[in-house]
């Protein structure tokens, strides 16, 4: 029984550390590693709206007990994300003078449940629509559908998922619009200052 549990949390573990991201406009050819960020917004989309509220008022509560209001960790999740974004495609800057637009609307954000992962394996997921846009004229480069899961099992489980969870996956979140903008790979671990 024993082996049939670990068997099934690895199964779980592995099929769940897959990032799909789903190209509903493929960006042109000529905008592919060309264009710099200039702006980047991030939203809740109306279904995750009250979740998502919920979980940042519970995070400045904590945040406020803790004496760490302000710091990037306890800021709601968009701040946060728009936040990293921008940070993390700054890096990624071309040399040219065309730039784009980037709006972000969240659908869902989960924490994986620690008594879970411990049993059977949960995972951390992150979603949402990406639009990018040229400044200039408004027009929609692309858009993708990027959903960033990271699946955990076991003791192990726990201890690889480590801590700062939410900006690990706005991290990675804004790694694969980079790579899907065509931006060189970057060559900074993805971890936060």
């Amino acid at each position: 029984m024993l082996r049939l549990i670990s068997a099934v949390s690895l199964l779980f573990t592995l099929a769940a550390c897959v990032n799909p991201t789903n190209v509903v406009k493929p960006l042109s050819e000529q905008d592919i590693g060309v264009r710099n960020i200039q702006n980047v917004t991030v939203t809740y989309s109306e279904i995750g709206k009250p979740i998502l509220i919920a979980a940042d008022e519970e995070l400045a509560v904590e945040g406020a007990e803790d004496g760490k209001e302000g710091e990037i960790e306890y800021l709601p999740l968009k701040e946060a994300l728009t936040e990293i974004v921008k940070e993390r495609l700054e890096i990624r800057d071309t040399d040219q003078e065309l730039y784009a637009d980037v709006e972000i609307e969240i659908d869902n954000f989960k924490l994986a449940n620690r008594g879970l992962v411990w049993l059977i394996g949960d995972t951390d997921q992150l979603v949402g629509t990406v639009r990018v846009y040229d400044p200039k004229t408004k027009e929609l480069l692309t858009e993708l559908y990027v959903d960033v899961l990271k699946g955990n099992a076991g003791l192990l489980g726990i201890a690889i998922r480590g801590g700062r969870v939410r900006e690990q996956l706005s991290l990675e979140f804004a790694d694969i619009i980079g790579d899907e903008l065509g931006f060189e790979k970057i060559k900074q671990p993805n971890t936060l200052q």
